[in-house]
């Protein structure tokens, strides 16, 4: 089993006053795919909120012991 790489990214919210956690979310979650370079899902394990916006700590990779959904990668 190889070990989860994890990354933090700093997400700036679009200048509206509509948006809301669940955004943050898909922004960190594309950002980290492109990051990463894969299609395969990434994970959000932390969101921090700062007055320049949002901390995301993400993970692409496996943290599991017994593998991933997909088997073991």
């Amino acid at each position: 089993m190889t070990a989860p790489r994890m990354k933090a990214l700093v997400v700036r919210p679009p200048k509206r006053n509509d948006v809301d956690v669940g955004d943050i979310l898909a922004i960190a979650r594309a950002e980290g795919k492109r990051l990463f370079k894969t299609r395969e899902n990434i994970q959000v394990i932390d969101l921090i909120s700062r007055p320049y916006g949002w901390v995301a700590v993400i993970q692409f990779g496996c943290s599991q012991d017994a593998g991933c959904k997909r088997g073991n990668k």
